[in-house]
């Protein structure tokens, strides 16, 4: 389970998700640095995706790893529709595979679409198990997978909305608040704080939200695209959402930004399993990743901790879990930096 906050207004996008993935049957972690959110451009619009429900598939594919596969086959160089048309037929043969080999259960999954299409943010949803009405999700995913639209109304123009892991009513309704009252970047660290709120709020950081998450902050232009990861006791390293047909901004560290993809967002440009870091001044560096010339893909370093057990990332510098116990359990936990 995941949990991914989408917040769409007249000026802006902005998209949140953590990065954890756990098992099917135990809920134990296996990973707390997957990427669930793409940045996108297509034919006609321009946005981000973001995802709950499968972690990866029997092949280790993660569904961002889907989505890059319809994008070599080309499916983003369409019309917004057709995009939605062609995730939506991909998806439900992937979870039938799924249910056949597991349970109806296990075969549930959500994609959100956030875009500027006719320069109005719109938000699509493609799900065969949530209920997006305050009804209850379904326990076991329906073979179709069902469409939902959101245009937000002039006469109440923001959308904010969870999938996945749902947290308080009231965290929703104090990130339209901010929305009303204060600039954009302090809506994209109030979405944060809920996730990361929603990590922690049970007392047990094992659980199957994580507490650091990835971001983007998107304008009505294609060049408006800005996008971080925040994490818990702070980075050593940048990973943005993976990319397609655009391009996108990204913190680095102090006054320095680096930028992802192509600037022209041309059409078959796909960016993924990207990161970016700052070398000190005396050279020093940590390795994030490594690129695997068999597997033709980066590998990126996540040990576990030595104290918790759980995977600690390489670009994280605290164990986000480790974090949690010592907030909670001052003097009881080793707090280890790297």
């Amino acid at each position: 389970m995941s949990l991914n906050i989408v917040a769409a207004w007249p000026i802006a996008i902005v998209g949140v998700s953590d990065r954890r993935v756990s098992d099917f049957g135990s809920k134990t972690t296996l990973t707390n640095r997957s990427t669930k959110l793409t940045v996108f451009g297509c034919a006609d619009a321009h946005g981000l995706i973001v995802y709950n429900g499968i972690g990866w598939d029997d092949e280790g594919l993660t569904p961002s790893d889907w989505l890059a596969e319809l994008a070599m086959a080309k499916l983003f160089e369409s019309s917004i529709q057709a995009v939605l048309n062609g995730v939506k037929a991909d998806l439900e043969v992937r979870l039938q595979k799924l249910r056949a080999r597991y349970d109806r259960k296990t075969a549930r999954h959500t994609f959100v679409f956030a875009v500027w299409h006719k320069d109005q943010s719109t938000i699509f949803i493609l799900t065969n198990y949530e209920s997006l009405d305050d009804g209850d999700d379904l326990v076991e995913g329906n073979d179709a997978v069902t469409q939902v639209s959101f245009v937000p109304p002039s006469e109440a123009p923001v959308k904010v909305m969870s999938t996945g892991m749902m947290p308080p009513k009231a965290e929703l309704n104090a990130i339209r608040e901010t929305i009303k009252t204060k600039p954009v970047n302090y809506v994209v660290a109030r979405c944060i704080k809920v996730v990361r709120d929603v990590a922690y709020r049970s007392g047990n950081p094992k659980g199957t939200v994580g507490a650091a998450a990835q971001w983007a902050l998107i304008g009505p232009k294609r060049e408006e695209v800005w996008c971080g990861l925040d994490v818990v006791g702070g980075r050593v390293a940048q990973e943005p959402p993976n990319i397609i047909n655009i391009h996108s901004r990204s913190h680095v560290a102090g006054t320095l930004s680096v930028g992802f993809g192509d600037p022209q967002g041309t059409t078959g440009m796909i960016f993924k399993d990207a990161y970016a870091y700052a070398i000190a001044e005396d050279g020093s560096r940590v390795d994030i990743a490594h690129y695997d010339p068999v597997k033709k893909q980066p590998v990126f370093s996540e040990p576990k901790c030595g104290v918790c057990g759980s995977p600690w990332p390489a670009s994280h510098r605290f164990c986000e879990v480790c974090l949690h116990d010592e907030h909670h359990s001052r003097g009881r936990k080793q707090r280890r930096r790297r």
